[in-house]
């Protein structure tokens, strides 16, 4: 009964150790994590073939897209620059009409943030991007009441952000992963003393550096970042078992854990938009024979005031705030002419826009393997033609979004996110920022996947109903090798 009782109180006594340096290295300060410099480049290239088919109907798909990535995160300088070429082919036999289809899209996209700051953390921003969409499509018919259809348009547009502000948003995903490699060495009592946050500073630095240096063969770039993990931890005198169950864990956190993007301070901003945008299409009919031209330009400036506050309240919670508003002037100007109605018809129209979007992220980081998000948020717009009617329209849609994550296996990955939203009249058509959360538009939410590296970015809808509507998406991802 003795050793029972012995063996009890070692147990109790040996966990509440372990509990005591795990709260101990979790109480580290993420929000006053400072990144070391950081420069790092990618350059990927990939494709996929999709078929898909019955008995009227038959089609095939095909992309390849080049996609460059930089970005540098210095004293004086943080920068993301996304440079894209995608290209795709879709052939289509309708079998029912007696039609067939094909079309291509070729798009050119460079799109940065840059901010240049001084000593006292006030910044001078150039953003924004160039895209250009070419898209040729055929359309061959049998029946001859159908007629043949060549179609082309291409579409371009320029759109500059010129700010300026103060604070300024460090990543902290080194920091939160040194503690992680910590906190799994403590559980499995390998740690031999409890780490300071010198010592926390000092791995996280590492973890930085290992990070962000690029090898090309992966292999030996998981080989060297083990290695310096190890080199910095025994440096410290942090462990005193080398052993298997060591090595397993320093691997596992490494290589198998999350890595999420958080982020920590506050930044205002403010500046302008302008926008030059151009349309041009041409449909021709052979057969009968008609041409049509249409082209759209659009062009205007606008003002924008941004706002967002990161705040790593513990190793385990995320708030962040996310406000922008804009408002601006903006033309459009469209004409259309044909053969069948040589004289160009031209239309001209004016307009005010503004937009305001807020949301609010609650992030939930428990361990390496599990995150939940809930983001509340509101956006109203506002659109007035400017004519002699000067008509307003106003609208608004407003939601909560719900994303999860959750690592069931090495292999095995369950993600999750859904929407509830009420829309009324909105228009999003104004250019908010598109390193705010709140983004509407197709380029605006491509652009926010691959820039924000600072906040876990829920995926918002793209199409804004009125009424009452929803998004749900469910997906299992597994590795095969």
């Amino acid at each position: 009964m003795q050793k029972l009782l012995l063996s009890l109180l070692t147990t109790i006594t040996l966990s509440s150790h372990i509990f005591s340096q795990e709260n101990a290295i979790k109480s580290y300060p993420l929000a006053d994590y400072i990144a070391p410099d950081i420069k790092y480049k990618t350059l990927d290239l990939g494709s996929w073939i999709w078929f898909q088919g019955s008995d009227d109907l038959n089609d095939f798909y095909s992309n390849l897209n080049l996609h460059y990535y930089e970005y540098l995160n210095t004293k004086n300088h943080q920068g993301i620059t996304n440079a894209l070429l995608v290209t795709s082919f879709n052939l289509n036999n309708d079998d029912f009409n007696s039609a067939t289809y094909l079309e291509t899209n070729i798009n050119l996209g460079y799109f940065t943030q840059n901010r240049f700051y001084n000593q006292t953390k006030t910044f001078w921003g150039l953003h924004g991007g160039i895209n250009y969409e070419f898209e040729p499509t055929v359309r061959k018919s049998d029946d001859p009441d159908n007629f043949d259809i060549h179609d082309q348009s291409h579409q371009f547009s320029f759109t500059p952000y010129i700010s300026l502000g103060k604070g300024r948003v460090e990543p902290i995903k080194s920091a939160r992963q040194a503690m992680d490699i910590l906190i799994s060495l403590k559980r499995y009592n390998r740690l031999s003393i409890e780490p300071n946050q010198a010592m926390i500073d000092s791995l996280a630095r590492v973890v930085n550096r290992i990070t962000f240096k690029r090898f090309y063969d992966s292999r030996f770039k998981r080989i060297y970042q083990l290695k310096e993990l190890d080199k910095a931890i025994q440096s410290m005198n942090l462990v005193d078992t080398l052993d298997m169950i060591y090595f397993a864990n320093l691997n596992d956190i490494w290589n198998y854990a999350r890595k999420y993007q958080r982020g920590s301070g506050i930044r205002f901003e403010g500046g302008l938009i302008p926008i030059i945008s151009i349309e041009y299409k041409k449909i021709n009919n052979p057969n009968a024979p008609i041409v049509t031209k249409d082209m759209d330009n659009n062009y205007g400036i606008y003002g924008f005031v941004s706002f967002n506050r990161m705040n790593p309240v513990s190793y385990t919670w995320q708030s962040d705030m996310m406000i922008d508003l804009t408002f601006g002037y903006e033309n459009a100007i469209e004409k259309m002419e044909s053969d069948a109605n040589p004289e160009i018809d031209r239309t001209e129209n004016s307009y005010f826009k503004a937009m305001l979007n807020a949301s609010w992220q609650f992030g939930y980081y428990p361990n390496t393997r599990t995150f939940a998000g809930i983001t509340p948020f509101m956006s109203f717009s506002l659109t007035q033609e400017i004519d002699e009617s000067n008509s307003n329209i106003a609208g608004a849609n407003t939601g909560i979004l719900f994303d999860a994550y959750y690592y069931i296996s090495p292999k095995l990955r369950l993600s999750f996110d859904a929407g509830l939203f009420y829309g009324d009249n909105f228009d999003s058509s104004a250019p908010t920022p598109f390193w705010n959360v709140v983004s509407y538009s197709e380029l605006s939410r491509e652009l926010s996947r691959t820039n924000n590296l600072f906040v876990q970015q829920p995926r918002l809808p793209v199409t804004v109903y009125d009424g009452l509507y929803y998004t749900f998406r469910f997906a299992l991802t597994f590795a095969i090798f």
